[in-house]
Order: structure tokens, then sequence, then C-alpha cells
């Protein structure tokens, strides 16, 4: 039996649209009102859980109840809208089917105009049966906007048949209803290659071959070290992976471009399409690639020869996915703040509401080996970039698995979630890919 119920409440001052849920209407005369939604995950609440009830009290306004049925509700969250701000407790309970409350928990919720506030109740009983709840609230504006999943990873190294010592820089996208994910395998021996899963929910994985999709080159060519996907892009009816490729260990890395036309059998480009120069880019690699109004955006982090994780972020266009010219003013986004270390790399860029929006890891050096936060930007013409906070929105220490390091971050947006994929490390370098939900980057 599951013993976890999870609900990730998101406290927005802002109208984002109507939820179903059953609630009473507040009682005040406030102009400045706001909303505040339940995410509840139904799939790790604990089987005896039916019923789900929220209450918020406020001594000047009536008190608001929202209710959940587990078993029969389609919806998964209880929203209540037009909420005066300030300060409103909110009480938790899940019942059984004999109507007994066997989970509860409760916090007080700040509305504040103009301002999103996230709160994560994770509610874990202490016995079976009934028992005391212990309730982890986290406070924080927009940057604490994910929150992970639970029963991280998702994805690990045994659920890839090669049985590789990691599995990692996920590339993920969903594609006519079902999620599709390039990831490498690393070994203990010689090289890397990429490999194929897919998954309905995005969190259960099945790996579709019991070989890779796209391997190494064959010897002599520019790939026949270690290739790992950078950017998967599906264009009208033609699959584009975007790969990095290296002849030897820490060698000059390029760019290469697979075309497919089911996405499991690929066909190599000749030659690699955006490569660096012998010097300050001399690693360079490949995160996202989008198409914008007929153009091709491809973002990429290059670094120099003297130092592997002295990196910085950059971007090139095309009109043909294949020629690419790198933007004048590179880098786009450089270090800044003391959080990002010696570097910042693997931007993962989506295309929402007509801005771009990135996500990047930080870098340090190889005696720190503390890669372990992301970052956050934005841009309206993809070419000029602003970082939106001077500290992380997703650190190690947020995740469930507590890893040693997180890297290889994977951003998309499916309906109106925001999903986190990434590579987590315990500190062993034996990695696997979890995952972080968000339902506000804006």
């Amino acid at each position: 039996m599951k013993s976890i119920l999870f609900l990730l409440l998101v406290v927005l001052v802002t109208f984002v649209g109507c939820l179903k849920s059953t609630i009473t209407s507040p009682n005040n005369n406030s102009n400045s009102t706001g909303k505040v939604s339940l995410k509840i995950d139904k799939t790790n609440a604990p089987q005896n859980v039916v019923s789900v009830f929220a209450y918020l009290t406020k001594a000047d306004a009536d008190t608001l109840i929202g209710t959940l049925n587990l078993r029969s509700d389609s919806t998964a969250d209880i929203s209540f809208q037009n909420i005066s701000v300030g300060t409103w407790h909110l009480l938790v309970q899940a019942d059984d089917s004999n109507g007994r409350t066997i989970y509860s928990g409760q916090s007080d919720v700040q509305v504040v105009d103009g301002t999103t506030t996230f709160v994560s109740l994770t509610l874990v009983p202490t016995s079976s049966g009934t028992g005391n709840i212990i309730v982890f609230v986290s406070w924080g504006k927009t940057q604490e906007m994910f929150t992970d999943y639970i029963n991280n990873p998702v994805f690990a190294t045994y659920d890839c048949p090669a049985f590789p010592k990691s599995v990692s820089q996920e590339k993920i996208f969903y594609d006519n209803g079902i999620y599709k994910m390039y990831y490498i395998c690393g070994y203990s021996y010689r090289g890397g290659n990429v490999w194929y899963a897919e998954s309905i929910d995005g969190i259960n994985w099945t790996s579709k071959l019991n070989q890779p999709v796209l391997d190494k080159d064959s010897a002599g060519t520019w790939d026949d070290y270690a290739i790992a996907p950078g950017a998967i892009l599906k264009d009208g009816d033609i699959y584009r992976l975007y790969y990095n490729g290296v002849r030897v260990s820490y060698g000059h890395h390029s760019v290469g471009l697979a075309l497919s036309n089911d996405g499991i059998n690929w066909t190599r480009y000749p030659t690699p399409v955006l490569t660096g120069d012998s010097s300050s880019q001399y690693y360079t690699f490949a995160s996202s690639v989008l198409k914008i109004n007929g153009k091709y955006y491809m973002y990429y982090w290059t670094s120099p020869i003297t130092n592997f994780n002295e990196s910085s972020i950059n971007v090139a266009t095309s009109t043909d996915g294949i020629n690419w010219t790198k933007y004048s003013d590179n880098p786009i986004l450089k270090v800044t703040f003391s959080w990002e270390g010696i570097g910042i790399a693997f931007p993962s860029v989506i295309y929402d509401n007509g801005i771009f929006k990135m996500i990047y890891t930080n870098r340090e050096d190889d005696a720190k080996a503390t890669q372990d936060s992301y970052g956050l930007a934005y841009s309206s013409d993809g070419l000029h970039w602003t970082k939106e906070y001077q500290t992380p929105i997703f650190t190690a220490n947020q995740t469930v698995s507590k890893w040693a390091q997180i890297d290889y971050p994977c951003f998309i947006k499916v309906g109106n979630e925001y999903r986190l994929y990434y590579t987590g490390n315990p500190g062993n370098d034996i990695m696997n890919i979890s995952f972080a939900s968000g339902y506000n980057v804006k």
C-alpha cells in the first residue's frame, strides 16, 4: 500500500483559469483577489484514502470548503477562486471510505497582491492506521516553482537493457500523446551511445529497443569515441536529432545531425553542423534547438581547451537546420552570480506564449565538483537574454533524493504543466534521471 499523500499548493494572485472543484464563495468586498489551487498526487495517495477536504478560514471572510473524491473525480485539483488578500489558515484532511480522517495537516497561507506563493505539503503517516502527520512547508516567491517527484528517479540504470553504469543527458518531448526520451548510456569502458524510451505519463518509462537508436560512428570518423543527445526536434514529419560527438576522450567536441521518419531509424548527416575553434570554443555542445516562425535557433555551450567547466551559453541561427550562423554577440549568457561557479551550461529552452524561457545549470571546477543548481532566463527575441533571479530556481538540496549533483536539465511544457527532467548523481557517478513539476514559470 502506498504510504504518502502529496499535495502541491499553489497560491496565485493573478487569475490563471478555472479548475473543477466544490467550493463556497467568499463574502467580502475586497477588490484584490487571488486563487488557491491544490494539486494532489492521486497516483501516490494511500489506497485507503477516498476523499480530500480543504478548508480555508480568515477572520473577516466566510470559510471556504473544497472537496475531491480520489476515486470518482476526473480532476486532481481543488481550487478556490476570488480570494481576498491576507493571511488564510489552511486545513487539509484526508478521509477513508467510512468518513474517518486518517491524514490531516495545516498551515497559514499568505496571499499577497502581485506575488505568487508556493507551498508544498507532504503528509507522512508515522504508523499504520491513524497517527501524527509531518507537514513540510516551503515558502517563497516564484523562484520555488518546481516540486520534486516523490518517487524519483523515474528512469534508472536498470531500466536500460544495456545495464550501463549511468543513464543521463535526457532529451524529452511530447509527441501525439506519448513522451519520448533520448538519453545516453554511459559505460565503464570506452564511449557512450544514444538509447530511446517512451512513456504515457512521463513518469513510467519503457525502453522500446534492445539496442541504441544511434551509436558512435566507425573508426576514424569525427564521432567514433562517444555521442550524446543534444536536442530533439520534430520538424513537420521529420525528426531531427542534434547530437554531440567526440573522437577521443576530452577531445574536440562538435554537433552532428541525424534525420528520421519514425524517431527510431536514423540517417547521419555526413559532417558536423556546428563546431568550435581550437582554443576558446574547443568544447562545443548543443542543448536545445527550436524552430520559430521558420527560423531555427540552436542553444549551445562552449568552453576553452584550458578548462572544460569554464563555460558560457551561445546561440546560432539557421534557415534550413543544417547551415548555422553563430550570433555575433555570443556569449548570450555567462557567469554573473556567485552560485553559478566558474561556468554555466546545458541551456534548455522552450518558446511559451511568445517568450523564450531557458533553464541552465551551474558549473564548478573539478576540485569542488558541485554542479547543484539551476537558473532561469527570459528573452523576447531568442538572442538577448535576462536572468530572472539572482538565486537558483532549483537546487540539489530541494530534491527528494538529496542528490550530490544535478545536471543536464531538460525543460518542457505539456498543457499547463511545466516539467523539469534532470540527471541526479549521488556522488559515485551512477547517474539516474529524475523529474520535477511546476505550474508557474512566468
